[in-house]
This record gives C-alpha cells, sequence and structure tokens, in this order.
C-alpha cells in the first residue's frame, strides 16, 4: 500500500510541475504618452500615463524601467564596452567619447507616482528600480504616472539627432520603457547597445512641435493639428506592439502603396532626383516581395508599416524601419527586406533578442536569402546568387567555427567576448541553424514548421524549445539534441567517405566515418558509371525516426548509432560501376570539411 501512495504522489506532483510549466502567461502594458519638443535645446518635457497589468502568478514589489539615452555619453557603459572590445564599432567609438554637455542624451524623472502616491526610486544610468508602495498581485493592474526630461542625443547608434545623411530627429528608444517580466523573473538589463526585449501592450502618443517638421512614425496618424505660434500636434495610436519609434524631419516627402492583402505600406524620405526615382522602384518590388513573406512566414498581422528613412543604418521597430536612404535600389530592397522581415521574428514572434539574438537576427537573415533569390529569379534585381544560395553564408560560418573567437549561440547577446562573433552568431548561425534544420526533416515537414510556428507563437514570446517543439511536432522526430548540439556548444559535424570495396557477390561496400563530434542523419548520392544514381538516407539513432521526404527521393537505410565512428551500407553494383560518392549532395549540412565528402 505505502508503494501505492508514494507512485500516486509521485505521479500527482509530475502531473502539477508538468502543468504549470505548460500554461503560459505574458505581461501587458498600456501607455499614453504626452511630449512638447524643443528642437532648438533638443530637448522635450514628457508626461506618461501607464497603466500595468500583471498577468504572472507572481506578486511584484519592484518595477523597472528602462532609460535608454542615459547610455549616450562619455563614460557610459556603452562607450567603456565598445573601447575594451579588440573590436570595437568605429562610429560609435568616434562619435560617443566627443560629445559635448549639449550633445550627449539623457533622461530625468521629474515625478514618479503609482496610483496618485509618490514613489521611491533609484537610478543605475539606463535603468530605474522601482519600489511599489503597494505590491502588484497577480491578476491585478496598477496605474503608474511619470513627468520625465529627455535630451536627444547626436546620433551615435541608431537612435539620435543630425544622423550622416542628414535626418533631424531619428527617435527610438524615446521614452522611458517598462522592463519585461516573464517567467525568467526581470530583463532589466543595462542599455550597451545590443538588442531589446519588451512588454505587449497598446500606445496613445502625443507630439508637439515645430511646424517645418514633418513626423513619420510606427503607428496610425490620428490627427495632425496646427496649434498656432508654428506649432503642430501629431496624435498616434498602435495597438499590441511592444515598443513605439518615429523620426522627424524638415525635408520629409512621402509616398504610399497598397499590397494586394489590403496592407498600407508607407515611405518617408528626403527628396532628391535620384533619390525619388529609386525610393519608387524600390517600392514596387517591396510589394511582390510582401505577398511571397505573407505565404512562406506567415500572415502580417497589421495593417501599415512605414519605411523612414533615418539612424545609421537600418534598424527594426513595430510597424516601421529607420533606414539610411542613399542607396542603389539593390542595396534598397536588401536592407527593405531585412527590416521588414523583423516584423515577423522580432515584432510578431517577440523573443527575448538579448538571450536568443539568434532566433530573430538569424531567422531573418534565413528568410533575406530565400526573399532576395526569389526576387532575382523573377528578374527584379539584379543580385546573383550560387546554385546553393546559402552556400557563401556557410562557407562564412565555417571559417568561424575554426577561429578563436567562436562562442556558443546560447551567449547572451550584451556578454559577447568580440562584435565578430556577436554577428556570427546571431546572423549567420541563426540562419544556418534553420537550413540545416530543413536537411535533418526535410523540406516539407520544415515548410509546414515555418507557419506553424508563427501561428501558434504570434504575440508571444517564444524560446528555443517552444520552436523545437513545433518541429518536432510537424515532423514526427526527436529534436532536443539538435537544439543542445548546435545552440548550447561548439562541437561541428564532419562526415567523410572511408573506403569503398567489394564483397563477394559483386556487391560494394560503403563505409563512412564520423570525424566530428556533432552526430547528424547523413544523405548520401552514388551516381554510376551509365548515368543513372541513387539516394540513400542514413537516420540518426537520437531522432527516432527519419525524415520521409525531401528534395529528391531516398532510400532509407538502417540507424546509425551516435556513439559508432563508422557505418557501412551495402550497394548491388560492383565499385567499378560506380562513378561518384558525395555525402550531403544538397550542401546543407555544415560539415567542416566538404573535401572528402566525396569519393571519385
Amino acid at each position: 500500500m505505502r508503494i501505492i501512495l508514494i507512485i500516486i504522489a509521485v505521479f500527482c506532483n509530475s502531473h502539477v510541475f508538468f502543468a504549470q510549466n505548460t500554461s503560459y502567461w505574458q505581461q501587458k502594458v498600456n501607455y499614453n504618452m504626452k511630449i512638447d519638443m524643443d528642437v532648438v535645446k533638443h530637448q522635450y518635457r514628457g508626461s506618461q500615463h501607464l497603466v500595468y497589468f500583471n498577468n504572472s502568478p507572481d506578486t511584484l514589489r519592484k518595477l523597472y524601467y528602462h532609460l535608454f539615452y542615459n547610455a549616450f555619453r562619455p563614460g557610459s557603459m556603452m562607450d567603456i564596452r565598445n573601447q575594451y572590445l579588440p573590436d570595437p564599432d568605429r562610429n560609435l567609438d568616434k562619435t560617443i567619447k566627443n560629445l559635448k554637455s549639449d550633445e550627449i542624451g539623457f533622461e530625468k524623472i521629474l515625478i514618479l507616482t503609482q496610483n496618485g502616491k509618490k514613489v521611491k526610486y533609484n537610478i543605475e544610468e539606463t535603468i530605474l528600480e522601482l519600489e511599489l508602495n503597494t505590491p502588484l498581485l497577480p491578476k491585478d493592474s496598477t496605474i503608474l504616472d511619470m513627468i520625465f526630461e529627455v535630451q536627444v542625443p547626436k546620433m551615435c547608434r541608431r537612435a539620435g539627432r543630425d544622423s550622416p545623411q542628414g535626418i533631424d530627429y531619428s527617435m527610438a528608444q524615446w521614452y522611458p520603457k517598462l522592463a519585461e517580466y516573464d517567467y525568467m523573473g526581470w530583463h532589466a538589463d543595462q542599455y550597451i547597445g545590443r538588442e531589446f526585449y519588451g512588454v505587449w501592450g497598446d500606445f496613445d502618443v502625443t507630439i508637439d512641435i515645430d511646424s517645418d517638421y514633418i513626423i513619420a512614425a510606427g503607428a496610425h496618424l490620428i490627427d495632425r493639428i496646427s496649434l498656432g505660434n508654428n506649432r503642430t500636434r501629431y496624435h498616434f495610436k498602435s495597438k499590441n506592439v511592444h515598443d513605439f519609434v518615429w523620426a522627424a524631419d524638415r525635408d520629409y516627402t512621402d509616398f504610399s502603396l497598397k499590397t494586394k492583402s489590403g496592407t498600407t505600406l508607407n515611405f518617408y524620405y528626403q527628396q532628391s532626383d535620384r533619390r525619388d526615382s529609386i525610393w519608387h522602384q524600390a517600392g514596387k518590388i517591396i510589394l511582390t516581395a510582401f505577398d511571397f513573406m505573407n505565404e512562406r512566414y506567415g500572415k502580417y498581422q497589421y495593417d501599415t508599416y512605414s519605411f523612414i528613412e533615418g539612424g545609421d543604418g537600418g534598424m527594426e521597430y513595430p510597424l516601421a524601419t529607420l533606414i539610411t536612404g542613399n542607396r542603389s535600389v539593390k542595396s534598397l530592397v536588401g536592407i527593405w527586406t531585412h527590416e521588414f522581415m523583423h516584423s515577423w521574428y522580432q515584432m510578431t514572434l517577440a523573443t527575448n533578442e538579448s538571450m536568443y539574438p539568434w532566433m530573430d537576427e538569424g531567422f531573418t537573415s534565413f528568410a533575406t536569402v530565400e526573399i532576395l533569390d526569389y526576387l532575382n529569379n523573377l528578374g527584379l534585381i539584379n543580385r546573383k546568387f550560387p546554385d546553393f544560395p546559402f552556400e557563401k553564408d556557410y562557407q562564412k560560418w565555417n571559417k568561424y567555427i575554426e577561429s578563436p573567437y567562436r562562442e556558443p549561440l546560447s551567449t547572451h547577446s550584451d556578454h559577447y567576448n568580440t562584435n565578430y562573433a556577436y554577428w556570427a552568431n546571431a546572423y549567420t548561425g541563426g540562419e544556418i541553424f534553420l537550413k540545416q534544420l530543413e536537411y535533418i526533416i526535410g523540406k516539407k515537414s520544415f515548410d509546414k514548421g515555418l507557419l506553424l510556428y508563427f501561428d501558434t507563437w504570434k504575440f508571444k514570446h517564444p524560446g528555443p524549445i517552444d520552436f523545437i517543439r513545433i518541429m518536432e511536432k510537424v515532423s514526427g522526430l526527436e529534436l532536443d539534441w539538435y537544439l543542445e548540439y548546435f545552440v548550447y556548444s561548439m562541437k561541428y559535424p564532419d562526415y567523410a567517405i572511408d573506403t569503398l570495396t567489394e564483397q563477394k557477390g559483386g556487391e560494394s561496400i560503403v563505409r563512412l566515418i564520423n570525424k566530428g563530434n556533432f552526430p547528424m542523419p547523413v544523405d548520401v548520392e552514388i551516381q554510376f558509371t551509365d548515368g543513372t544514381d541513387m539516394y540513400f538516407h542514413i537516420p540518426m539513432d537520437m531522432m527516432l525516426d527519419s525524415k520521409k521526404s525531401d528534395y529528391y527521393k531516398f532510400e532509407i537505410l538502417p540507424v546509425w548509432n551516435w556513439v559508432n565512428p563508422y557505418y557501412e551500407f551495402s550497394v548491388e553494383k560492383k565499385p567499378e560501376k560506380i562513378s561518384k560518392i558525395i555525402i550531403d549532395p544538397s550542401k546543407r549540412m555544415v560539415d567542416i570539411n566538404r573535401e572528402n565528402n566525396i569519393y571519385k
């Protein structure tokens, strides 16, 4: 009886544990902000009325805000971090250490209350820690009101005034932003120039500015009112987003295009004869790209998006991107495609990109290659790709794998030892993680998984295991090993053809060897002297099954156990009838040495 009771207790506790780990929740916040812009001092005073909903099972006694503009000054953590990197950001290095007192950024909090009563708070550079007067209980909400004063820094990185191409104001990270709280706790990281993570909510923003300026924003323009005395009020709203960006310039011109699905694409830029023509040409191409994006990656979830000239390169935000605009059509389409795709993998799927930048930048880079290859094949852009469009990125990744600077993809984006390692992991690593996964589970399952991932996790905060679980469902395969090896280790595959021998009866015996430390399923193509060929697929035991289809038909061979360095299979033809044997003919496996993949 005692044994039975123990078993029941274990089962019940396991059930509770399972239930707790599968119940999803996320916080919500509503911002109502009004700012009055002084374009002479490059400063503004603002008010923020914030309603915060605690959907977590926890009682919160503290809250945290990001004050991003406090990083834009000499001696800040962002400045110091950049100085001591072996490969610093050159633009940031040139600018931030030379900022004068009227060029630095700052965010000063003048008044802060909870439910009408003043609260205690402490500011440590870009993080404000607030001690709640009344703890915020689960399923409850609280109201926070703030008066703040901000100086817009001279453009250093992403945001600021007077961009290199002459845009007056690129207003990203411009307001006190509540930090995200999720199942891992608070994410109140100091801003040193990397990535972002925000709370889902609604924004109602009013901006008063001199009438000489035109404002573009990632939001719906509700009203534009003349206040007299050369002042204009802009009123914007956006729903179910986790950030708000805007820009202002005295020379903006704009046009709009309507997609087949009804989404309006807006374009704001400084007009010149050359730029005007290029932006209109690129806009028509993006219409075609948009249709492909919707079909391939999931339906875009909003009814508007704006391409705004500004910033110092290209940077994504909800409903808009800031990009430098003095480019060729090919360059403009390339950067628009990348930044727009963030609307899928960061603005709608909203992964914590500080912890998992490869799930945003990498997945976006993967889609960018596919989209540009598609546009090139249609003759809309002149951008040559090899037969395997990802080939150059695979070469770049293999070079990185062999470098002394490599770090695991699980590294927090702020804590990479070099910019090189961050860029390689976040962009190329995440891209190849996807393409190699297509090889593992087959194209049909992979394509289905991409759409199911988007539809299942849109407007939430998925992590790596959430993505892998989706791919396991569509493929019927176990894939946790792939996540472990690719993201949490620095191992790599290296499969080779060891020998080709003849057995009694005239059969050929193909012997393969695993010289690497990253187990994989293996595709093999055998070409015969009569011009025919055969494809074989060797499953890997940890997958508990094998892919069923791919680009080509194949014969499924017995499992290769990951602990065994060797594997043999037979072919019913003599060795002299075989002209070539190729491991991974599609080139999608990250094999560190492809020279030993071919046997002639």
